[in-house]
């Protein structure tokens, strides 16, 4: 039983965390109308066996979230490394493909005033550069989102009008004694959408690190976007 009951956002906080074991490919957690958690349902690229698997995320949830989730709730499929990737996204869905071109940091600049903050972030592909920057007028917000929102519009420079990315939340988590950044990324097409996760390590920078996350989650699908022709580079 969970120590305190769960709201929908908790509970996405919650398969967030449990996403970024080790191991673990994909997780997904039901709760009842009283927000007790009934089912946590998780994919593993194996490596561990299914027991494992299960102690990790109880772990896991039990530290982070003081949420108590008995085992034998846990349901873990294991899966090979060439059977995982087909489970969190169908290939006649939107399958994930690697691309030799992917998103890269160059430089990452946070201001606070007295009105608010700005964050500017610059990314290069293909030897073409892209800025992009994001503000909020609210002086004392967290500058987490902040920056992923401006690391979604430096890529969204590169990516045709049809593609729209939305930034669904910015989590910072302590994870075995280190803090690391959580992003999910709402990729919307013409004819398709699609729900990503990426995740950095903090390594004594916050807004570097949640550049890294972003692009982890959008470099997964370079080999998918349709990208502009041309380039103008400029702040907006």
């Amino acid at each position: 039983m969970a120590s305190h009951r769960l709201t929908a956002e908790e509970a996405r906080r919650a398969e967030a965390l449990v996403a970024s074991v080790q191991g673990v490919s994909s997780c997904r957690i039901r709760i009842d109308e009283a927000g007790h958690v009934t089912e946590v349902h998780v994919v593993s690229r194996g490596g561990k066996s299914p027991k494992l698997v299960a102690r990790d995320v109880e772990g896991v949830l039990k530290a982070e979230m003081n949420v108590d989730v008995d085992y034998k709730k846990i349901g873990v499929v294991v899966l090979d490394a060439e059977e995982a990737a087909p489970v969190d996204i169908p290939p006649e869905e939107f399958p994930i493909l690697e691309h030799a071109a992917r998103f890269a940091f160059v430089s990452v600049n946070v201001v606070s005033t007295r009105t608010g903050l700005r964050a500017e972030v610059e990314l290069s592909r293909d030897n073409a550069g892209a800025f992009g920057s994001s503000e909020s007028d609210n002086p004392s917000a967290t500058p987490l989102t902040v920056v992923a929102e401006a690391t979604l519009r430096a890529v969204s420079e590169f990516l045709d009008d049809h593609t729209r990315l939305c930034l669904g939340g910015v989590l910072k988590v302590s994870l075995a004694g280190d803090d690391a950044i959580l992003v999910r990324v709402d990729i919307i097409g013409a004819r398709h959408s699609k729900t990503l996760a990426g995740s950095s390590m903090v390594a004594g920078n916050d807004a570097q690190a949640v550049v890294f996350a972003t692009l982890d989650a959008i470099n997964r699908l370079t080999g998918k976007f349709e990208f502009k022709s041309s380039i103008e580079y400029k702040i907006k």
